[in-house]
């Protein structure tokens, strides 16, 4: 196949993609990062902001609130033995307990986008 032709292929399926012919499927995050709050917690809404930057400057990070008022939150605090909050979880895992220090945080969040 020569060069013109994989651009003219490239090229249709991207116009069948905008036409509704074609669904892209989306793309998995690379990282998952869970705060579990609770509602009455005053520390919570920081550890929750800084999620929420981390997952806006890398791409493939998505940032989740779980509460503990709801039942998902009282799952997730169950299944990892939480007993206060904000905690959070990195695909998953228990990494902080309580507000972390942001550059730590940012670190471990980059840890996980390399492996």
């Amino acid at each position: 196949m020569d060069e013109l032709e994989m651009i003219r292929r490239k090229k249709m399926l991207e116009l069948m993609k905008r036409a509704g012919m074609i669904e892209e499927k989306p793309k998995k995050p690379k990282v998952v990062i869970e705060v579990i709050t609770s509602p009455t917690c005053p520390y919570c809404p920081i550890a929750w902001a800084m999620a929420q930057e981390i997952a806006r400057k890398y791409e493939g990070v998505i940032a989740k609130e779980v509460s503990v008022a709801t039942p998902e939150g009282q799952r997730k605090a169950m299944e990892h033995n939480i007993m206060g909050t904000p905690t959070i979880l990195i695909n998953n895992r228990v990494e902080f307990i309580g507000v972390p220090n942001f550059a730590e945080f940012e670190r471990r969040v980059r840890q996980y986008l390399s492996t």
